[in-house]
């Protein structure tokens, strides 16, 4: 009987911790701006560090503007030097409201995205 009892409390010791290592998606955890957040000169870079190391292939990180033109330069990219950062640069550009698209796969295979608004005061 104490066997049973420590097998299954092996078996749910287990069970309890594997979901954290593999159930761990890549949510950012710090941006540059903030979200949300004022620019108040342009040209700038957006800097946006996720909790875990993201495919560059599939990652891509963009600003349009109000009427839904892309701004940004590319599809942003990866930083080479950190696998957590994702970073794309915005030109110089008018005031305004501006959004920030963001879709990622991190190692895990799932894809996270949001949308966040960008004020610049230029």
């Amino acid at each position: 009987m104490r066997t049973r009892l420590n097998r299954i409390i092996l078996i749910f010791a287990t069970l309890s911790a594997w979901p954290n290592a593999s159930w761990a998606h890549a949510f950012p955890v710090a941006s540059e701006p903030g979200a949300g957040g004022t620019v108040r000169r342009t040209p700038f870079d957006i800097r946006i560090q996720f909790n875990a190391e993201l495919e560059p292939i599939f990652s891509h990180l963009r600003v349009d503007d109000s009427r839904g033109r892309t701004i940004s330069e590319g599809e942003g990219h990866v930083d080479s030097s950190d696998a957590t950062f994702l970073v794309t640069h915005v030109p110089a550009v008018p005031a305004g409201v501006y959004q920030v698209y963001w879709n990622v796969i991190s190692h895990d295979g799932h894809r996270p995205k949001a949308i966040t608004p960008l004020v610049s005061t230029r």
